[in-house]
């Protein structure tokens, strides 16, 4: 290898290595991490009816007889009256934690409770029933760390199960990926 270029090539690595960010196991501070969110195992299980409400982060929807039915991203599905087509109406939130996946089929909604399948039997709009619950009918996707690369918040499993990840600012940071 040419010597100036070996040299500049030095160089250049060290002012890369200078760089970099150091390493601050449990700082606190300005800096943005990741940050578990934790759910136990007794939250999982409050499948439940309530009110109409606001949809924050809307997913899936599926038409079903005289309904509409819209997931809301990990908060559960919105049922809606299309028995008059041109004023759909909210008429309830069904309430199942950790809720991303639904399907229809005959009088049933068919979801995800964070890992588990739970079946709703919906014959009476008013008073679903959760008729049956397959646990770890789906993998836990691997909660170790967020899938982004940075600074996080290392789990602690005493907790409970991690479900997701949120990015704040100024929190406790002891692990990095």
């Amino acid at each position: 290898m040419n010597p100036p270029l070996l040299i500049a090539s030095g160089i250049g690595l060290c002012l890369c290595l200078y760089s970099c960010e150091p390493d601050y196991p449990d700082s606190t501070g300005d800096k943005q991490a990741y940050v578990p969110v934790y759910m136990s195992a007794t939250e999982k299980n409050n499948i439940s009816l309530s009110s109409a409400r606001t949809t924050e982060r809307s997913g899936k929807i599926y038409a079903f007889a005289n309904y509409i039915f819209q997931n809301d991203q990990n908060k559960g599905i919105h049922i809606i009256d299309n028995s008059d087509r041109m004023h759909p109406k909210k008429i309830g939130f069904l309430n199942i934690p950790y809720n991303t996946e639904f399907a229809v089929k005959g009088n049933y909604i068919y979801a995800n409770n964070v890992n588990d399948l739970v079946v709703i039997d919906i014959r009476d709009i008013n008073n679903p029933t959760v008729v049956n619950r397959v646990e770890g009918a789906f993998p836990y996707v691997n909660q170790q760390y967020p899938q982004q690369t940075g600074y996080f918040e290392c789990p602690d499993t005493t907790k409970g199960i991690v479900v997701a990840w949120e990015l704040q600012t100024g929190k406790t940071v002891n692990c990095r990926r």
